[in-house]
């Protein structure tokens, strides 16, 4: 663990956190915080900074903080993603804290299980506890907004035109036969972008006419058949390299 994020509910004042229960557990093992330690720390959607650790056990671990850093700005970036199996859900998750993203939208795809919508990979609890990982992992505290789509032409139709880079910047979705990422992005464009992906088996013809419709230009990803969180580091790697 590089750090420990606090959720606002366990801050006692700006200057004192206290974890109870299994908050404590996870704390005191595997991850080994003792008393007497100092940590870097943040508070969820707050400041980061340092906590000493007054006492620690399996049931009660209490800290005391020091928070003047501000939290990493987000990238300029919002991601579309098919519903995929749950392993997949939580490893996409885990990208997207990690790399910065300010939002991502699981969506209900043609071609995605049915069944994977009533994973509990889905859940609020299982998704904030996936950005709390990803966010100890890069010292974080602002997680993207995390919304998942239970409709594709409800979405495609009414929700994405709101997202904030949807009417400007780069929009690309993911597809066999589409042109490649360089050719898609201007090299030194460093606006923002929204990035869709779909599920293992991909996007359905429909829903490729649907992104284009919005505007989406498609991009081919190459011959090896990529998982989705590869694909996602893939394609912000591509345009890391363009925007320089």
């Amino acid at each position: 663990m590089n750090s420990l994020i606090i959720l606002p509910a366990e801050c006692v004042d700006v200057s004192c956190a206290v974890l109870e229960g299994a908050r404590a557990a996870y704390a005191y093992d595997p991850h080994g915080i003792r008393a007497g330690q100092r940590v870097k720390a943040a508070v969820m959607g707050g400041l980061r900074g340092e906590a000493l650790v007054k006492e620690s056990s399996l049931q009660r671990v209490v800290l005391e903080l020091s928070l003047t850093v501000a939290a990493l700005e987000p990238r300029p970036l919002d991601l579309v993603v098919g519903v995929s199996r749950p392993q997949t859900i939580k490893k996409v998750v885990q990208a997207a804290v990690m790399l910065g993203a300010k939002s991502l939208h699981f969506v209900r795809s043609e071609k995605g299980e049915k069944s994977y919508l009533q994973s509990t990979a889905l859940l609020e609890e299982s998704l904030r506890e996936e950005s709390l990982k990803a966010l100890e992992q890069v010292w974080d505290s602002r997680p993207p907004a995390i919304v998942v789509h239970r409709s594709f032409s409800h979405f495609c139709g009414k929700k994405l035109s709101e997202l904030e880079h949807a009417a400007h910047g780069l929009k690309l979705v993911a597809h066999p036969g589409g042109q490649p990422v360089r050719g898609a992005a201007p090299r030194g464009a460093a606006g923002g972008a929204v990035l869709a992906l779909g599920p293992e088996r991909g996007w359905s013809e429909a829903e490729i006419g649907a992104f284009r419709d919005q505007g989406f230009t498609v991009v081919d990803l190459g011959e090896r058949v990529l998982r989705v969180e590869i694909a996602l580091t893939f394609m912000l790697g591509q345009l890391d390299a363009l925007a320089q």
